[in-house]
């Protein structure tokens, strides 16, 4: 019997989290493929809109104003050849935070969407442009740098690679 509890109440979950899944990907799926076919006109209307909790705190000028700051941001790019999903972070049922990769002739860049539930319905709570991906990965490579002075990051690294050394 217990047994029996353990797996419906895993199986509820399981089918809670992908209706969450795909409420959330209805939200941003639709802004990742615009951006993707150069439809970027609306992007800040499409995170927002109208009738929504949060584009109550926008002027219609303010919203003109994004969507023109967006579309001239996501030109200076070039062309997009794809995007993935890099980062799914949460609080189930509360807060999501979701980091795609976008790849575009120029450079690659991060498109940050944090997804917010407050009541029944999931909503875009942050819509946000970032061109840093090549500053976070020396951030990254500098941790790891430093990482090398650790005992056993040495050890693991003689046990899984040989020196190429000039003889």
């Amino acid at each position: 019997m217990k047994f029996t509890n353990i797996i419906i109440t895993c199986l509820c979950f399981f089918s809670l989290n992908v209706y969450a899944n795909e409420e959330i990907d209805k939200l941003t799926l639709p802004i990742l493929e615009s951006i993707h076919k150069g439809e970027i006109n609306n992007l800040f209307s499409m995170a927002y809109p109208k009738g929504s909790p949060t584009r109550k705190y926008f002027s219609d000028s303010d919203v003109e104003q994004y969507n023109t700051k967006f579309q001239g941001s996501f030109q200076a790019l070039g062309k997009s050849s794809g995007y993935f999903e890099y980062l799914h972070s949460e609080i189930p049922s509360v807060l999501v935070l979701k980091y795609y990769v976008i790849k575009f002739d120029i450079e690659p860049v991060i498109v940050k969407f944090i997804l917010y539930k407050q009541n029944d319905k999931w909503r875009i709570n942050a819509f946000e442009l970032d061109d840093a991906l090549d500053d976070y990965l020396e951030k990254s490579a500098k941790s790891r740098l430093g990482d090398l002075s650790h005992q056993d990051i040495r050890e693991e690294i003689k046990a899984n690679k040989s020196l190429k050394q000039d003889k």
